[in-house]
């Protein structure tokens, strides 16, 4: 996928902390179970199965439908982020996307995956679309309250801390530079920015709208882009330290292994879902660049991880060695 950027684009590039992209990219975790996200994830299905809420069925099949466990995310379940904004706000932003919009959205989302469960609900979703909107609305809501609310202070810190350190970035390098580093998927050419992911979209945004740069915990390991009509781009990315968000409520991503290998080596071989950097490793786990190395190089050594470079670059991934002992933890 490729955004367009303008010189005037360039000027309306803004960080934003957004409750409602964080609460909408968790129903994926939730759906995936991430081994970075697995504290919360245990925690969130106990709290989900105890609601008295009599309609959390009915709610959970709505939110896993518009929001699929891989590829398409219904774009009118996020819409442009308000500067800082609440979750009421935005789901009142929800709420108030044209039908019309929301009709595009279901239907894709039928054509996209269409197993009889998804096209099932988007069928019950159409009928009455504007019923079909609040029980979104409903669910959303539900669905915050229980596993997002609780944990909200913790994701907000760790979002402003990225955002406080990025501006720290841009003042000093520019933005090219921040672009680098949000994402290995993530590159700035002459004229914006290339995605490397599938993406079919049409009616992107007039130029000039300028580009929402989202700090999300619960995207990794991938990106989550709207760039459609009549939103504003935005590009979220994981923000840094993401690898240590749970930390207090687990020692480490997998204990056992903390044990075997070290607390920091557990969260490296954790961390590399996607083949990263050195730099995005530190990054990504709030770490000195040289001490991430130090560590790679034992890793390396130890058949936990291997290597592939990239011009320049060198990327590490887990090796065979590394991806059995992350699976038997």
């Amino acid at each position: 996928m490729h955004i367009r950027l303008t010189t005037e684009d360039l000027t309306r590039v803004r960080f934003e902390s957004s409750p409602l992209w964080e609460t909408a990219a968790s129903i994926r975790a939730l759906q995936r179970q991430p081994t970075i996200h697995r504290p919360w994830v245990d925690a969130t299905r106990t709290a989900l199965a105890g609601s008295p809420e009599p309609d959390k069925a009915s709610y959970l099949d709505i939110l896993s439908t518009v929001v699929r466990p891989r590829g398409y995310m219904a774009d009118a379940l996020t819409p442009t982020p308000v500067r800082h904004g609440t979750f009421a706000d935005a789901l009142a932003d929800v709420a108030a996307v044209e039908p019309e919009i929301w009709r595009d959205n279901l239907e894709y989302v039928r054509r996209f995956d269409p197993v009889p469960r998804v096209v099932e609900t988007v069928d019950r979703l159409l009928r009455d679309l504007p019923a079909g909107i609040a029980n979104i609305v409903a669910a959303l809501d539900w669905y915050w309250e229980l596993a997002i609310e609780p944990w909200w202070p913790r994701l907000r810190s760790l979002q402003l801390a990225d955002i406080d350190w990025r501006l720290s970035q841009l003042s000093r390098h520019g933005i090219h530079e921040v672009f680098k580093s949000l994402h290995p998927s993530v590159a700035p050419t002459t004229d914006g920015l290339e995605i490397m992911r599938d993406c079919d979209a049409t009616g992107h945004p007039a130029p000039g709208s300028g580009l929402i740069l989202v700090p999300n915990a619960f995207i990794w390991p991938e990106t989550l882009v709207l760039n459609v009509a009549p939103f504003v781009p935005t590009l979220t990315y994981a923000p840094r330290g993401v690898g240590r968000l749970w930390e207090t409520a687990s020692p480490t991503p997998t204990a056992p292994l903390a044990k075997l290998l070290g607390r920091t080596r557990a969260q490296i071989l954790a961390q590399l879902d996607v083949p990263m950097t050195t730099t995005q490793l530190a990054c990504a786990l709030d770490l000195a660049p040289a001490t991430v190395n130090t560590h790679l190089k034992v890793m390396s050594a130890g058949g936990l991880t291997a290597s592939l470079r990239t011009g320049r670059e060198v990327f590490y991934r887990r090796a065979d060695v590394g991806e059995s002992l992350l699976i038997g933890a």
